[in-house]
């Protein structure tokens, strides 16, 4: 290997040379140090003067092969001492067995990513092909058009196809084997219970007398709703007509907004909110509390206007007595209501139309 132009040494192989600024070549792959030594080249004539001297490279750290005839200066011989400390202490330390293993763990590193790599880019396998998944049953619809008569009604178990005729359904999705009330008590061996009466589905009452006094609500709700400043009714809600700072309470728009209607649509505030002062009730009905629903609708209707007909059940609001209706009343057959039907589960169909606001 040509060192310079005036160096030149011929080393192993595996060899790997590192030049230093002090002008000594390193073989690093042995962590000796090899020092530059100046060599003469005999030309066979005293006195003569020579060419371009060589430098041989003289491995210090074998005495026994290093050239015999060659003389080092003072500070090639300082350099050599240092160097022979120098690997003294790191043998000592463990430095030169530590390099050694620090060279294998690395060729193995690379020997493992070399063959991660060949295997990366050799083609996979083709996958299975998916299995098509079964479709799950899917619950039909739980509404029925209002047009469809009673009879038209399907035998329990069947339900009718788009062109009227009955064809057979499965009982185990619910919404199937629609049923009137009375047939469905009937499949399951139940008589209707005493006392049983049927409704329109309207509720023809006001706020309870009692409230309304109580809390100086007008007599009627188009006398409430002039009041409050009239205008037209609509079902949607505007983001503007929510009170701020009922919203920051946390409460979402539709409970805010009826919290603000309490004089000008009763309907609307008793529908999410008790009588200012009382608690909401949360969980079972009390027999109490089935008396009163059964007692009201009795005498006023039933079916909507469902804040108007919690105002008569105290600690109860309109969606609980709208739920109790549908989730109790109806499938025990206590009050019969024309514009349901039950389904084989036991779960109550609205298929009848909206009520009056």
């Amino acid at each position: 290997i040509l060192v310079s132009s005036t160096l030149a040494y011929l080393p192993s192989p595996t060899c790997e040379l590192t030049l230093t600024s002090a002008g000594l070549l390193m073989d690093t792959s042995t962590t000796d140090h090899l020092l530059l030594t100046e060599v003469n080249v005999a030309d066979g004539v005293k006195g003569k003067r020579r060419g371009p001297q060589k430098r041989r490279l003289v491995d210090k750290h074998n005495e026994d092969s290093a050239p015999k005839d060659v003389e080092m200066t003072e500070l090639e011989r300082e350099r050599a001492e240092l160097i022979r400390r120098n690997q003294e202490m790191l043998a000592k330390i463990g430095v030169t067995t530590a390099l050694t293993e620090l060279r294998k763990a690395v060729a193995a590193e690379s020997a493992t990513a070399n063959a991660s790599t060949r295997a990366a880019s050799e083609p996979r396998p083709a996958r299975a092909p998916k299995r098509a998944r079964v479709p799950e049953p899917i619950r039909r619809s739980t509404r029925r058009t209002a047009a469809a008569s009673e009879h038209n009604a399907a035998a329990p178990g069947e339900e009718p196809g788009a062109d009227g005729a009955v064809e057979a359904a499965p009982t185990t999705a619910r919404g199937v084997g629609i049923m009137t009330q009375e047939e469905y008590l009937a499949s399951k061996g139940l008589p209707l219970p005493e006392g049983h009466f049927r409704t329109d589905g309207r509720f023809t009452g006001w706020v309870a007398p009692d409230v309304a006094e109580q809390l100086g609500l007008a007599g009627s709700a188009a006398e409430a709703w002039e009041q409050g400043g009239g205008g037209a009714f609509q079902r949607k809600i505007k983001k503007s007509d929510v009170p701020s700072h009922l919203k920051a309470k946390g409460w979402s728009d539709a409970r805010a907004f009826a919290a603000g209607q309490l004089h000008k649509n009763p309907n609307a505030y008793f529908y999410r909110h008790t009588a200012p002062g009382l608690d909401q009730a949360q969980g079972e009905w009390t027999q109490e509390e089935h008396d009163l629903f059964v007692a009201t609708a009795r005498k006023y209707g039933v079916g909507d206007k469902w804040g108007l007909f919690a105002s008569y059940i105290p600690s109860r609001v309109g969606y609980q007595c709208s739920a109790y209706y549908t989730q109790v009343i109806i499938p025990s057959g206590l009050i019969l209501d024309s514009r349901y039907r039950m389904d084989a589960w036991g779960d109550a169909v609205f298929c009848g139309g909206r009520g009056s606001d």
